[in-house]
Order: structure tokens, then C-alpha cells, then sequence
């Protein structure tokens, strides 16, 4: 397979041909940014065709264009512009947005904005400051407007207050289509929006609203997805090289249960679609169950989870679909258990989540729900249990000096370590923090772990097995990324149960112990 030029070609060097450019799907050229340069020849099915793309040197996009051209395929380096006016030429103007509003920016308003103008700011504010939820919350003598950015709540300003609230919260309602009379149960519901933070940028989001009475009214929680912020590449996620391998080859299995462990806003979604990401070449069947789709992503069956269809329900038919690979949103009973086990030791690759507070911790999880240690050893290929931690901000970071409480904590962890965080400026909203890093533990479920398993061993004997093994834990992964400079001591705390810590200094206390007396 030939690879693109180091530099930029330019469209001008290309002759367009409308004929020659439907020869791939317009969905397929919009949303891998490739389009079909110059005249292709129907007679010569040996002549090359050349593509433009924004990178020629991803094998997965030149395999599947090979595929549906069935010819030689040499690429050729164009920019997003370029190849955006090249299928403008070749296709239009390209598919409209189905958003149910657009949020413009709005003149200052002379008087007390309304309800709408409000919920607009902001899911606008929200937005613009990259958070990832909005909390409404509703009190007595008070409305509090938060937004959690980069895991961390934010107090926003607004108007809003506790007589305007209540037709904030019924615009709301509206748009995610709920029922508006209804105050005394909780509902959900979704709201897709266009907004154009300035001109020159435009972006489409979804909101995920949950509506739950209080005593002072109603809250609201809204969670923001990006449909447009793409898939996070499995390199992107912050992974070790030696982890980052193994997990390629996990999901290289034909078969097996592979499990993402962590709270609720660790990470674990964007993982599985990361995974989903690597696996969609095409040349297997994937299919998803889910509750609620996240993101959508193109050419992945994926099912979303209704009255009409439960969960259980829904799994069983998919196993009828003939697939490679099942996502399933989260293994949550004995019956989804049941159902991942049994696909996992019949063919399928199946990735799916589990709330726990670490890798060994899901084992017990799982027979928790009653499923068999012979069945859990026979189908689990892995557990990665990760968190998200703040990182320092790049352009404020300087040494940090440790305190007496992180000496004492941490011990003979800190030996050798420098550690640095942020001072604050205006890149970080002087947090000293911007944007995060995963912090990871993978554990392996190989023959000697099986068999731990098998007879019931219990989770001390478990992770004492995988320690002898090589197993590092995330305090570990942590400590790795906080001395280079990634995160600081304050978010390990933040985000890592206490015992964790403390159990890590112990291992490594005793390992310091027994090599002195040998």
C-alpha cells in the first residue's frame, strides 16, 4: 500500500470529476475527510486512484477505500479545507443539521432576560468553557448554576433566581420533550442543539437532561456530549506504551469478555468507544447495547435501550444479529452477566463496564451477581480500571514543594519523585489545571489467575497473585505520570480511594524489607 507524501499537495493539481467522486459514499467521504481526485478509468481496474486525504498514512481508511474501489489506491496529503471544497464540487453543499434550536450570541438585554434567553446563555457558557455537566439546583432562598469542568464543579452567574427558575426549568423540559405538568417524578430526556459560539465556529452538541424533583422544586442535571468532538484515538488516551499494547492485543481476540472498571465520570465511555474506534475496519459486524447512546458512531449498530425494549431483551436479540463484537453498556445483574459470559465463550469479543473501585475488585463484583467462578475464569480476558485526573497546566507548571500530610501518606512513594503542579494563569482560569490524564491498572486474566479463580479464591490472594505477576496498580500508573510532570499528588488523593494508596506504600514497604534481608 503506497503512502502520501511528507508535505501538503494543493486541489489545484487535481482535475474533478463528479462521476469519478460518487464512486464513495458521501457519508463515508464527509466523515473520513477523503474525496477522489481526478478521472477514474471504468476499463483500467489496475490504474491507481487517487485520493486526498488529511492522513494519507492511516492504514484502517486506505484498507476500506481499497475495499470498495477494488484498485490500488495512491493518496495523496490535501487539507480539511481542500478536500471540504472538493466534495462541496462533487456532492453539494453536504447533509443539514437536524438540531431542534440554533443558540446565536445574543445583544446585551436591556431588561431581566427571559427563561429562554437564560437556558441559551447557558448552554452556551457550557459549551464555550469545555464542561462536561450543568447542575441546577434548586433551593429555598437560593438557585445554584455549577458546571463541572475537567471534574471539578464551577459556580456560573446568571440572573436566575428562585421566582424565575421555574420557567427555566419548564423551557428545559420543553425542549427535551418531557411533560412539563409533571413535577413529581423524575424524567429524561435530549436535546440536540447548533451552537455558534462566533462566527467562524459552529458546533453541534447533544444535551442529556435528567429532571428530578426537590423540596424547592426541581433539579436539573444536564450532561453535554460532543457529537462532533470525534473518537478518542486508543494512543490518545494516556496509556503506558507497554499497557497500550496489550490492550491492542486484547481487542485483537476473537473472542472473550474484556471489562472497564471506574465511578461514574472516569473515563469508561470514552475508552469503549476508543476500543469501538480501533475495531471498526469493516471487517466486522459490531453491534451495541445501550442506555443511553453517548456518541454515534458511523457504521456500528448501535441499539438504544427503550421501554419497548429492555436491556435483557435487547441482548438476547442482538446474539441473533451474527456479530463479532458486543458492546454492552454495563454488565449490571445476573441476567446481562449471564449474557456477556455465555457471548464471550461463543465467538464474540465483549467489551462492557462495571462499577468497581479497581481491576481486582470486578472479580468480586461479578460473583457478587451470583455468576459462576468457573464461567467468570473461563470467559474474562481483562479488567482496566482507570480515573481521570486534572493535568498541570503547561504553561504555569513549576515544582512543587511537598507538605508534611503528602510525606506522611505517601512515604517511600515519593522517593526519587519531583513533583510539579500550576501556579495559575489565564491559559488555566487560574486553576492551574487544564484538560486530563487516565490513570490505568490492567489487570490479566492469565491460567495461573484462572485458576485462583476457579476455586474461589478471595481478592487479597487475587491481587498478591497478579502483583507476582507484574500487575502495577494505579497508584503506581499515577505516581509514573505525577513525576513527569502530568498531574500532581493533590489529584491522586482526589481520585484515588485512600486504602489504595495506603495499600500500594505497604507492598512497596515490604519489598523494600525483604530485598534489604536477602
Amino acid at each position: 500500500m503506497p503512502t502520501g507524501p511528507e508535505g501538503f499537495s494543493e486541489l489545484s493539481q487535481f482535475p474533478l470529476d463528479r462521476h469519478s467522486m460518487r464512486l464513495l459514499p458521501e457519508s463515508l467521504c464527509r466523515r473520513l475527510l477523503v474525496v477522489v481526485l481526478g478521472k477514474v478509468d471504468p476499463t483500467q481496474s489496475n490504474a491507481p486512484v487517487t485520493i486526498g486525504m488529511v492522513q494519507p498514512d492511516d492504514e484502517h481508511i486506505l484498507l476500506r477505500i481499497g475495499d470498495l474501489l477494488e484498485r490500488p489506491i495512491q493518496p495523496v496529503r490535501l487539507n480539511r479545507y481542500e478536500i471540504e471544497s472538493a466534495l462541496q464540487t462533487g456532492f453539494g453543499q453536504g447533509p443539514r443539521t437536524e438540531a431542534q434550536l440554533v443558540i446565536r450570541p445574543a445583544p446585551p438585554s436591556r431588561g431581566p432576560p427571559s427563561a429562554v434567553e437564560m437556558v441559551n446563555h447557558i448552554l452556551a457558557q457550557a459549551v464555550d468553557k469545555k464542561a462536561s455537566d450543568i447542575h441546577i439546583e434548586s433551593y429555598a432562598q437560593d438557585v445554584d448554576v455549577r458546571l463541572r469542568i475537567d471534574g471539578i464543579l464551577h459556580q456560573m452567574y446568571t440572573d436566575m433566581d428562585p421566582e424565575s427558575v421555574r420557567e427555566v426549568v419548564s423551557r428545559i423540559k420543553i425542549l427535551a420533550e418531557l411533560d412539563i405538568a409533571e413535577r413529581r417524578r423524575p424524567q429524561d430526556g435530549r436535546i440536540r442543539a447548533l451552537i455558534e459560539l462566533r462566527e467562524d465556529k459552529r458546533k453541534l452538541i447533544d444535551f442529556r437532561v435528567s429532571v428530578v424533583p426537590s423540596p424547592a422544586g426541581e433539579d436539573v442535571v444536564i450532561r453535554i456530549l460532543d457529537a462532533q468532538a470525534g473518537l478518542v484515538p486508543v494512543d490518545k488516551l494516556g496509556m503506558t506504551a507497554e499497557m497500550q499494547r496489550v490492550f491492542l492485543q486484547l481487542l485483537s481476540n476473537p473472542e472473550g469478555l474484556v471489562l472497564v472498571t471506574g465511578p461514574t465520570g472516569s473515563g469508561k465511555t470514552t475508552t469503549l468507544y476508543s476500543a469501538l474506534s480501533q475495531l471498526n475496519d469493516g471487517r466486522r459486524k459490531i453491534i451495541t447495547a445501550e442506555d443511553p447512546i453517548e456518541y454515534f458512531v458511523p457504521k456500528v449498530n448501535q441499539k438504544q435501550v427503550s421501554e419497548q425494549m429492555s436491556y435483557p431483551l435487547l441482548l438476547r436479540a442482538l446474539m441473533r444479529q451474527d456479530p463479532n463484537v458486543i458492546l454492552m453498556g454495563e454488565v449490571r445483574d445476573l441476567e446481562t452477566g449471564n449474557t456477556a459470559l455465555n457471548a464471550a465463550r461463543t465467538g464474540h469479543l465483549v467489551l462492557s463496564t462495571l462499577h468497581t473501585a479497581d481491576a481486582v475488585g470486578a472479580i468480586g463484583r461479578l460473583r457478587g451477581l451470583e455468576l459462576d467462578d468457573t464461567d467468570i475464569a473461563d470467559a474474562l480476558l481483562a479488567v482496566l480500571a482507570q480515573r481521570l485526573a486534572r493535568r498541570v497546566c503547561e504553561k504555569c507548571s513549576t515544582e512543587a514543594v511537598l507538605t508534611e500530610a503528602q510525606t506522611a501518606l505517601f512515604g517511600g512513594l515519593l522517593d526519587g519523585l519531583r513533583p510539579r503542579k500550576g501556579q495559575g494563569c489565564a491559559h488555566c482560569h487560574h486553576t492551574g489545571y487544564r484538560g486530563r490524564v487516565g490513570i490505568y491498572e490492567l489487570l490479566m486474566v492469565e491460567p495461573g489467575l484462572q485458576d485462583l479463580i476457579v476455586t474461589g479464591a478471595h481478592n487479597a490472594r487475587l491481587r498478591e497473585h497478579a502483583r507476582q505477576h507484574g500487575f502495577r496498580s494505579m497508584v503506581e500508573d499515577a505516581l509514573d505520570k505525577i513525576g513527569a510532570g502530568l498531574t500532581t499528588l493533590d489529584e491522586l488523593t482526589r481520585v484515588v480511594p485512600f486504602r489504595h494508596i495506603v495499600a500500594t506504600r505497604e507492598e512497596r514497604r515490604r519489598q523494600g524489607l525483604s530485598s534489604s534481608s536477602g
